[in-house]
């Protein structure tokens, strides 16, 4: 079982305005610690995923000191995305985050998660 959301983030440039990014946000309870986002631009897709419980934080606090940071903003969550090379930045509507990992929480509440790390190795290991 999943939760899907489409939803459009502000790609915050480090020069000039704003450009629309659509991204794709999906929780699967078969791994109920983590959000999965794909980020589709210019004709290509990029995927990170990050803690639920970080974006949940994320809402109400700065929260992250990795590769993924966020930080409320107004009516906005600011979502830092840190690489190697690059810090790319995003203004998520609070709303947005908010509504799906409602959904995500109502799928598996928080407490209630559960990893099986046996069935996680043998996939990999195979």
């Amino acid at each position: 079982m999943r939760v899907a959301a489409r939803a459009v983030f502000d790609f915050v440039r480090p020069e000039g305005p704003p450009a629309p990014v659509h991204t794709e946000l999906v929780y699967s309870a078969d791994d109920p610690f983590a959000v999965t986002m794909h980020f589709h631009s210019g004709g290509s897709v990029t995927t990170w995923i990050m803690g639920r419980d970080l974006l949940r934080d994320g809402l109400s606090r700065p929260a992250g000191e990795g590769d993924v940071r966020l930080r409320p903003s107004g009516r906005a969550v600011v979502l830092e995305l840190v690489s190697e090379r690059h810090v790319t930045v995003f203004r998520v509507p609070a709303s947005t985050l908010r509504e799906f990992l409602d959904a995500a929480h109502l799928l598996v509440p928080a407490g209630t998660e559960r990893f099986d790390a046996d069935a996680f190795l043998s996939s990999v290991l195979r």
